[in-house]
């Protein structure tokens, strides 16, 4: 498989190790390091720009995405925020792919842009909004050894950090992108070792209805139950949560499914990284990881598995 092309102006791998930055919100000492990761991936020589015009609204909306504030699971019930201030930007094939990740989660975000570049880039998800929201509606955004976006006679200039705290799990996720919505939903999904069992179709607006009715309970922890039908009893979806004697629960009646009965127990606000109008399959297996995918993006979430 052919690497990424690592794309930064900077001239030698000497000169890479010592473009520190220190980021105001770390703890005292800590420190992010500006430009790309990997050293080994550096030339000693200049390496190419990358170029990308791109909708402020629709890059924004895309960082809300993948960013997934909302109501988290925690020991004393929920609280509020979100999987991680990073965020790894890579252009293939005119589009701009973000992803996201923590421990147990990770989002994914494609959005269509004007650029003939190829390569990789990590930033600060606070710091790129702030200055997004200070742009035009039509950005250009330079990627060099810094990040410098022009619009309307407005520049800004920000800093690359070296890489995201899970690199790793999101370089193999970008192994297999893109992944194809299947809007017929006439089979399962095929992701690396994932084993799904049945797939619903939902619209974001069931999705987020019956998930935020089930955090009033509080427990942050949802089931979803699918039961297959038979040609007399229609397919259904019961969403539920409870904690202690508090409970909520929800049957949907399912008109787009496939595969067989399957449950699944997880966390998160998963319908946080949908917006109004998208068509979403929810993949699941029996204690497996739900997946979820949109014709723009992918979320995927390990499964909180019962003892």
């Amino acid at each position: 498989m052919k690497s990424l092309k690592w794309v930064c102006r900077i001239k030698t791998k000497k000169e890479l190790l010592r473009r520190p930055v220190v980021y105001p919100h770390l703890g005292r000492g800590e420190r992010v390091e500006t430009c790309f990761p990997f050293g080994s991936h550096v030339s000693e020589s200049e390496v190419k720009i990358m170029r990308i015009e791109v909708s402020k609204k629709e890059i924004l909306d895309a960082l809300k995405n993948v960013e997934m504030k909302g109501k988290w699971t925690s020991v004393s019930g929920l609280s509020s925020k979100g999987i991680g201030n990073y965020v790894v930007l890579t252009i293939r094939r005119n589009s701009l792919v973000l992803v996201n990740a923590d421990a147990s989660t990770l989002a994914c975000k494609t959005i269509d842009v004007e650029t003939e570049d190829a390569g990789s880039f990590v930033v600060e998800i606070s710091t790129l909004r702030n200055y997004l929201s200070k742009m035009g509606e039509e950005l250009k955004i330079v990627v060099d050894n810094t990040v410098i976006m022009t619009s309307e006679g407005k520049k800004a200039t920000m800093p690359i950090v070296v890489q995201h705290p899970y690199q790793t799990r999101i370089n193999a996720f970008m192994n297999h992108w893109p992944i194809t919505f299947n809007v017929e939903l006439d089979n399962l999904i095929q992701f690396g070792e994932m084993k799904f069992d049945g797939a619903i179709q939902l619209t974001s607006e069931e999705l987020t209805e019956v998930i935020t009715a089930c955090e009033i309970v509080n427990n942050g922890i949802y089931k979803f139950n699918y039961s297959a039908g038979d040609g007399i009893v229609n397919d259904k979806l019961m969403v539920s949560s409870s904690m202690h004697v508090s409970s909520y629960s929800e049957e949907i009646v399912c008109e787009n499914t496939h595969g067989e009965s399957s449950t699944v127990l997880f966390s998160g606000p998963l319908h946080k990284f949908f917006n109004k109008g998208e068509t979403v399959n929810v993949y699941i297996g029996d204690d497996n990881p739900i997946m979820m995918v949109s014709e723009t993006g992918v979320v995927i979430r390990a499964p909180r598995v019962e003892v």
